[in-house]
């Protein structure tokens, strides 16, 4: 019996999507993905959680992390201070549930964002610095078992698929 092809999630944006807050997307080279016979699920936490498009940069808070925010000791803000953490957490855990339906087990998720940052996030101050850390769907997806790449690890991903 043929195995069935890897179901993977991916920021909507890296698949053209105009989703970020700015209104815009980041397409990212997947064709490796798609050659490969990878069935692509596009996900958005931010408009999951019901944050509108364009939306005010939110980053999470310079003292905060993503394992803080799903446990309500942190916070996500925009830039004018609005608390945006609720929206944040609901769009997460609606990603995870549809990861969890479809028995998706890897993340293709856009880097430096607070929601789907794998390796870095914003510094949490608005000043355009970087800051290692993970997002808040980044995180719950790696709290639950999901392997999580960013557009940077397309490399890995191909690895970590041709491994299970």
């Amino acid at each position: 019996m043929d195995k069935c092809p890897p179901i993977i999630l991916v920021s909507a944006c890296l698949l053209g999507q105009k989703v970020r807050f700015d209104g815009q997307s980041r397409p990212a080279d997947l064709g490796c993905l798609i050659n490969k016979g990878c069935l692509l699920l596009p996900i958005c936490p931010e408009c999951a959680g019901g944050l509108p498009i364009p939306r005010r940069p939110c980053e999470i808070e310079f003292s905060g992390n993503a394992k803080g925010v799903l446990d309500k000791q942190s916070r996500v803000l925009s830039v004018n201070g609005r608390d945006c953490s609720d929206q944040y957490r609901k769009g997460a855990l609606h990603c995870l549930k549809t990861a969890q339906s479809i028995n998706a087990s890897f993340a293709l998720l856009k880097e430096k964002s607070p929601a789907c940052g794998v390796c870095f996030i914003h510094s949490g101050n608005f000043d355009g610095q970087i800051r290692e850390g993970r997002g808040v769907l980044a995180e719950l997806l790696y709290q639950s078992g999901i392997k999580i790449f960013s557009e940077n690890q397309i490399h890995q991903l191909m690895l970590a698929i041709e491994k299970s």
